[in-house]
């Protein structure tokens, strides 16, 4: 999808959708995060999940009601991709919280 639509992902460079994709992967972690039960793990981790959205479904749906359309293709995977660059450093420093818990001997 990024190879073939690749131009269109760099024309939304500097727009307002990627911060749209990017605020919306954030509030699904604190959604995710804040409605899930249990330990402090195990709500972190439904809430890292919620910020994962399943790129199938969306895929489709521009598929069937878009015909494919390469410009709303492109605009979905810089949608991803910024999502995406939102939960890579959410999980980055829950791992790093994780393993210092775990080397003090608390985890």
């Amino acid at each position: 999808m990024l190879l073939g639509n690749w131009r269109d992902v760099v024309t939304l460079l500097g727009s307002l959708t990627l911060l749209a994709g990017f605020a919306l992967a954030t509030a699904a972690f604190v959604a995710g995060t804040l409605l899930a039960t249990g330990s402090a793990v195990r709500r972190t981790t439904m809430g890292s999940v919620a910020a994962v959205r399943n790129v199938g479904p969306a895929l489709a749906a521009v598929g069937i009601a878009f015909g494919d359309e390469p410009a709303l293709l492109g605009a979905l995977a810089a949608v991803l991709l910024s999502g995406l660059a939102a939960a890579l450093p959410i999980a980055a420093i829950l791992g790093l919280r994780r393993s210092r818990t775990r080397s003090d001997g608390n985890g």
